[in-house]
């Protein structure tokens, strides 16, 4: 079938040919409006002057005196204003938390223009209704402040007051940080949105520069954007095309329809597309879909290779033009897995949504120094660092790459002196291993601390680039590690210059700050934009229509996501006000996916079939509805991919008493130079072989650092105890008056108790 946005790019081009410049396009989001490009210069049989091409929020943007702030900076803002109102001593560690929700509760009451005074104090009465307890009775009373006492007493306590005092507040609160903001010329979205809705519905000009706007391709408009839509309709300069030619969308019992009705009557179409849907009576060849179920998620980005490799023989690709082929990824983390699993016969591949920054190895190395300085210990004058955490660094590739040699001479220190906690002079001298094992006890050396470790890595990787010879892969592989590195440098950067007005912090809380700024980042993958096989998230579909579609990850709770709202709001009052919930989201992903395969000639779906801790195994209700609602549409193939799984054949261990074995044998005999302990017999009755490995030919496991005193240990400590003991009275009579004045001996016995620990546990010979 013809894309939508084609259809729409060839009217526009017949009707307005010359003067297509003159109109601005507005779309969900800018991978559409390049797609729209394309289809123009495809129509076209001469150049021409592009239109202009932006997105909503864009547009907002544009007619706004606001800039949006930066989310950070206006969480130090949010807290100012809280504290000046409540007064509270409460640091900037604590208010984190609920500040991130007030401010997304703040974005919704904005963009869905609710009147705020109005909702916060219908919460903060509904909160008063929950804490009266006068309708219970005393027994009643007192079996629930049993219950919650170790939590929050149910009434008459300081704690509770301030937490009541805390809904008394939050339309002041709204107010005033509205207003901090406002000075200082910044918004959040909600609030750049309001002020642009409120500014249209009271008329007033918003000194447009468009001679004619065309909204396409929008669906869940918030009332904000409804209002600017009506205003710029009345005005005489809108038109609006909606796709919504799927008879799945248009089908009122599919959630995906929620706003087809209201958007086609409110804002109808200048010109008339026409329709290219598909009814259940069509003689066309139907849609195949086809579910693959893996027991992997990496196994799926493994089978996407198959798929396209398959795809390429039967003609239904061009590997040297894919661009009717789109990977989808609700699962993002999946990305790098299916890049490599790419055939490469493909050579131009586009990934729109870049490899988030979150997902990295020099995010993982932060996350471990985070976890190394929440566990430093000071014993007396020296710093000491918990092990666990030394061994997740010095195990992680980044550091190995740097300090190979010292990392491995650092690791068997640990292991074979059993250090518990590894004190900072016994770090190896190497220069990166000194950076990292640096106590940080400020929040506001973390920075310098950071970078300086960064700039040692990248040093080392770009030698490692130009030091020797490297494969094609490699060098790739050093050169998105080192474009990570820069991009964390510049997260670091920008997070100090946000926290200058931050008086107190602690070291925790700097790195979870770091963290939640890194995960909204991504690092972009070079690629031509509008050639290649395109892979990309589930947002960047849409408005975009493709052949051959590959989705993975069609699990239920990953799409449609399952994610809990946390908002101060409840959710009774978030729908009496009209405020988005889980549902209005439900819908919002449900008219992207029917959308999505409306078009497509081929889909394949993968889906995760493992049914370990939180996964369910169970696939999308979209398939679902798909095979028992509009199976009339679809040619639909279910297939369980299976690894054969066989055990080789394993030979038994002989091991032959030859003269050599039972030379070693016979040093166990009497006047021989081992002896058979009670753990080594044992070792015989359960398994000779046993027996054999560890006794005769002395092998052992790879010795681990052990926190407690186990039986073994404890058993090796108290049998060296007791010879030191009886040692004195070789060839002496032990009498009662001896063994009373040994028992007696507290110093005595103490040196020797200590002795044994730290040859045996400690491992200190010395």
């Amino acid at each position: 079938m013809m894309p939508f946005l084609y259809r729409l790019a060839k009217i526009f081009y017949e009707q307005y040919e010359n003067t297509l410049h003159e109109h601005t396009f507005v779309f969900p989001g800018r991978r559409a409006g390049i797609f729209f490009q394309k289809y123009l210069t495809d129509i076209s049989s001469k150049p021409l002057f592009s239109p202009t091409i932006l997105t909503i929020q864009e547009l907002f943007e544009e007619l706004s005196p606001y800039q949006t702030g930066d989310k950070i900076g206006m969480l130090i803002i949010l807290y100012n204003e809280y504290v000046k109102i409540s007064r509270s001593n409460e640091s900037f560690d604590d208010f984190l938390y609920w500040g991130e929700m007030l401010l997304n509760d703040f974005n919704d009451v904005d963009k869905y223009l609710v009147d705020a005074k109005q909702l916060f104090r219908n919460v903060q009465d509904l909160k008063s209704l929950d804490a009266d307890i006068s309708y219970l009775s005393e027994p009643q009373i007192n079996a629930i402040r049993h219950f919650w006492e170790h939590f929050m007493p149910i009434e008459g306590n300081d704690t509770k007051k301030k937490f009541q005092e805390t809904w008394q507040i939050l339309f002041e609160l709204y107010t005033n940080f509205r207003n901090a903001l406002h000075e200082r010329g910044y918004a959040y979205e909600g609030m750049l949105f309001r002020e642009v809705a409120e500014r249209a519905k009271a008329n007033e000009d918003l000194h447009l520069r468009f001679k004619d706007i065309v909204f396409v391709g929008l669906n869940a408009l918030t009332p904000a954007e409804t209002i600017l839509l009506e205003y710029l309709k009345n005005c005489g300069i809108a038109d609006f095309y909606w796709d919504y030619d799927s008879p799945f969308v248009r089908d009122k019992q599919n959630k995906a329809s929620f706003w087809v009705t209201s958007n086609l009557q409110r804002f109808p179409s200048r010109l008339k597309i026409e329709e290219s849907s598909k009814t259940e009576t069509d003689n066309t060849e139907k849609q195949k879909i086809k579910l693959i179920g893996v027991p992997s998620a990496v196994g799926q980005a493994k089978q996407v290779g198959t798929i396209l490799s398959q795809l390429i023989v039967q003609g239904a690709i061009d590997p040297k033009e894919a661009i009717d082929t789109a990977i989808v990824l609700p699962d993002e983390s999946l990305l790098l897995p299916l890049l490599y699993s790419i055939p490469q016969e493909i050579t131009k591949i586009n990934v729109t949504m870049g490899y988030g920054l979150s997902h990295s190895a020099i995010a993982s190395l932060v996350e471990h120094i985070a976890d190394l300085q929440h566990n430093l210990r000071e014993l007396g004058s020296e710093i000491a660092f918990y092990y666990r955490f030394v061994l997740a660094i010095l195990h992680h590739p980044l550091i190995i790459l740097s300090a190979k040699e010292e990392t491995e001479t650092l690791k068997t220190h640990i292991s074979e002196n059993n250090r518990i906690l590894v004190f900072e002079s016994e770090i190896p001298s190497h220069p990166l291993l000194k950076l990292v094992f640096k106590p940080i006890t400020q929040w506001e050396q973390i920075a310098e601390y950071l970078q300086s470790i960064l700039v040692f890595i990248y040093n080392c990787l770009t030698e490692e680039k130009y030091s020797k010879e490297e494969t094609k892969n490699k060098t790739h592989s050093v050169d998105l590690e080192r474009e990570f590195i820069v991009q964390y440098y510049k997260s670091i950067t920008r997070l100090q210059e946000t926290l200058g007005e931050v008086k107190t912090l602690s070291v925790d809380t700097y790195f979870r700050l770091l963290k939640q700024l890194t995960q909204n980042l991504s690092v972009p993958f070079s690629g031509e934009p509008l050639s290649g096989l395109q892979v990309m998230g589930v947002l960047e579909t849409r408005v975009l229509d493709f052949e051959n579609l590959i989705i993975l990850s069609m699990n239920e709770g990953v799409f449609p996501q399952k994610k809990s709202l946390s908002s101060f709001i409840p959710f009774s009052l978030r729908k009496g006000f009209g405020l988005p919930t889980y549902e209005h989201r439900e819908s919002t992903y449900a008219y992207h996916f029917f959308r999505l395969i409306n078009r497509a000639k081929r889909v394949f779906m993968l889906y995760d079939t493992r049914t370990e801790e939180l996964q369910t195994g169970e696939v999308s209700r979209y398939f679902y509805q798909l095979k028992y609602l509009y199976n009339n549409y679809f040619d639909i193939e279910e297939h369980v991919q299976t690894y054969d799984v066989s055990a080789p054949d394993i030979s038994p261990i002989v091991v032959a008493k030859t003269p050599h074995v039972l030379q070693k044998l016979d040093a166990f005999k009497a006047g021989g130079d081992k002896y058979l302990s009670a753990s080594l017999l044992n070792y015989y009755i359960n398994c000779p072989l046993q027996f054999y490995f560890s006794a005769v030919e002395e092998l052992s496991t790879k010795e681990e650092v052990q926190e407690s005193v186990e039986a073994e240990i404890f058993g090796t400590i108290y049998h060296s105890l007791m010879e030191n003991i009886y040692r004195r009275f070789i060839g002496k009579t032990v009498t009662p008056d001896a063994l009373t004045a040994l028992a007696e001996n507290d110093t005595y016995l103490t040196e020797l108790i200590e002795n044994a620990f730290s040859e045996h546990y400690f491992k200190n010979k010395d």
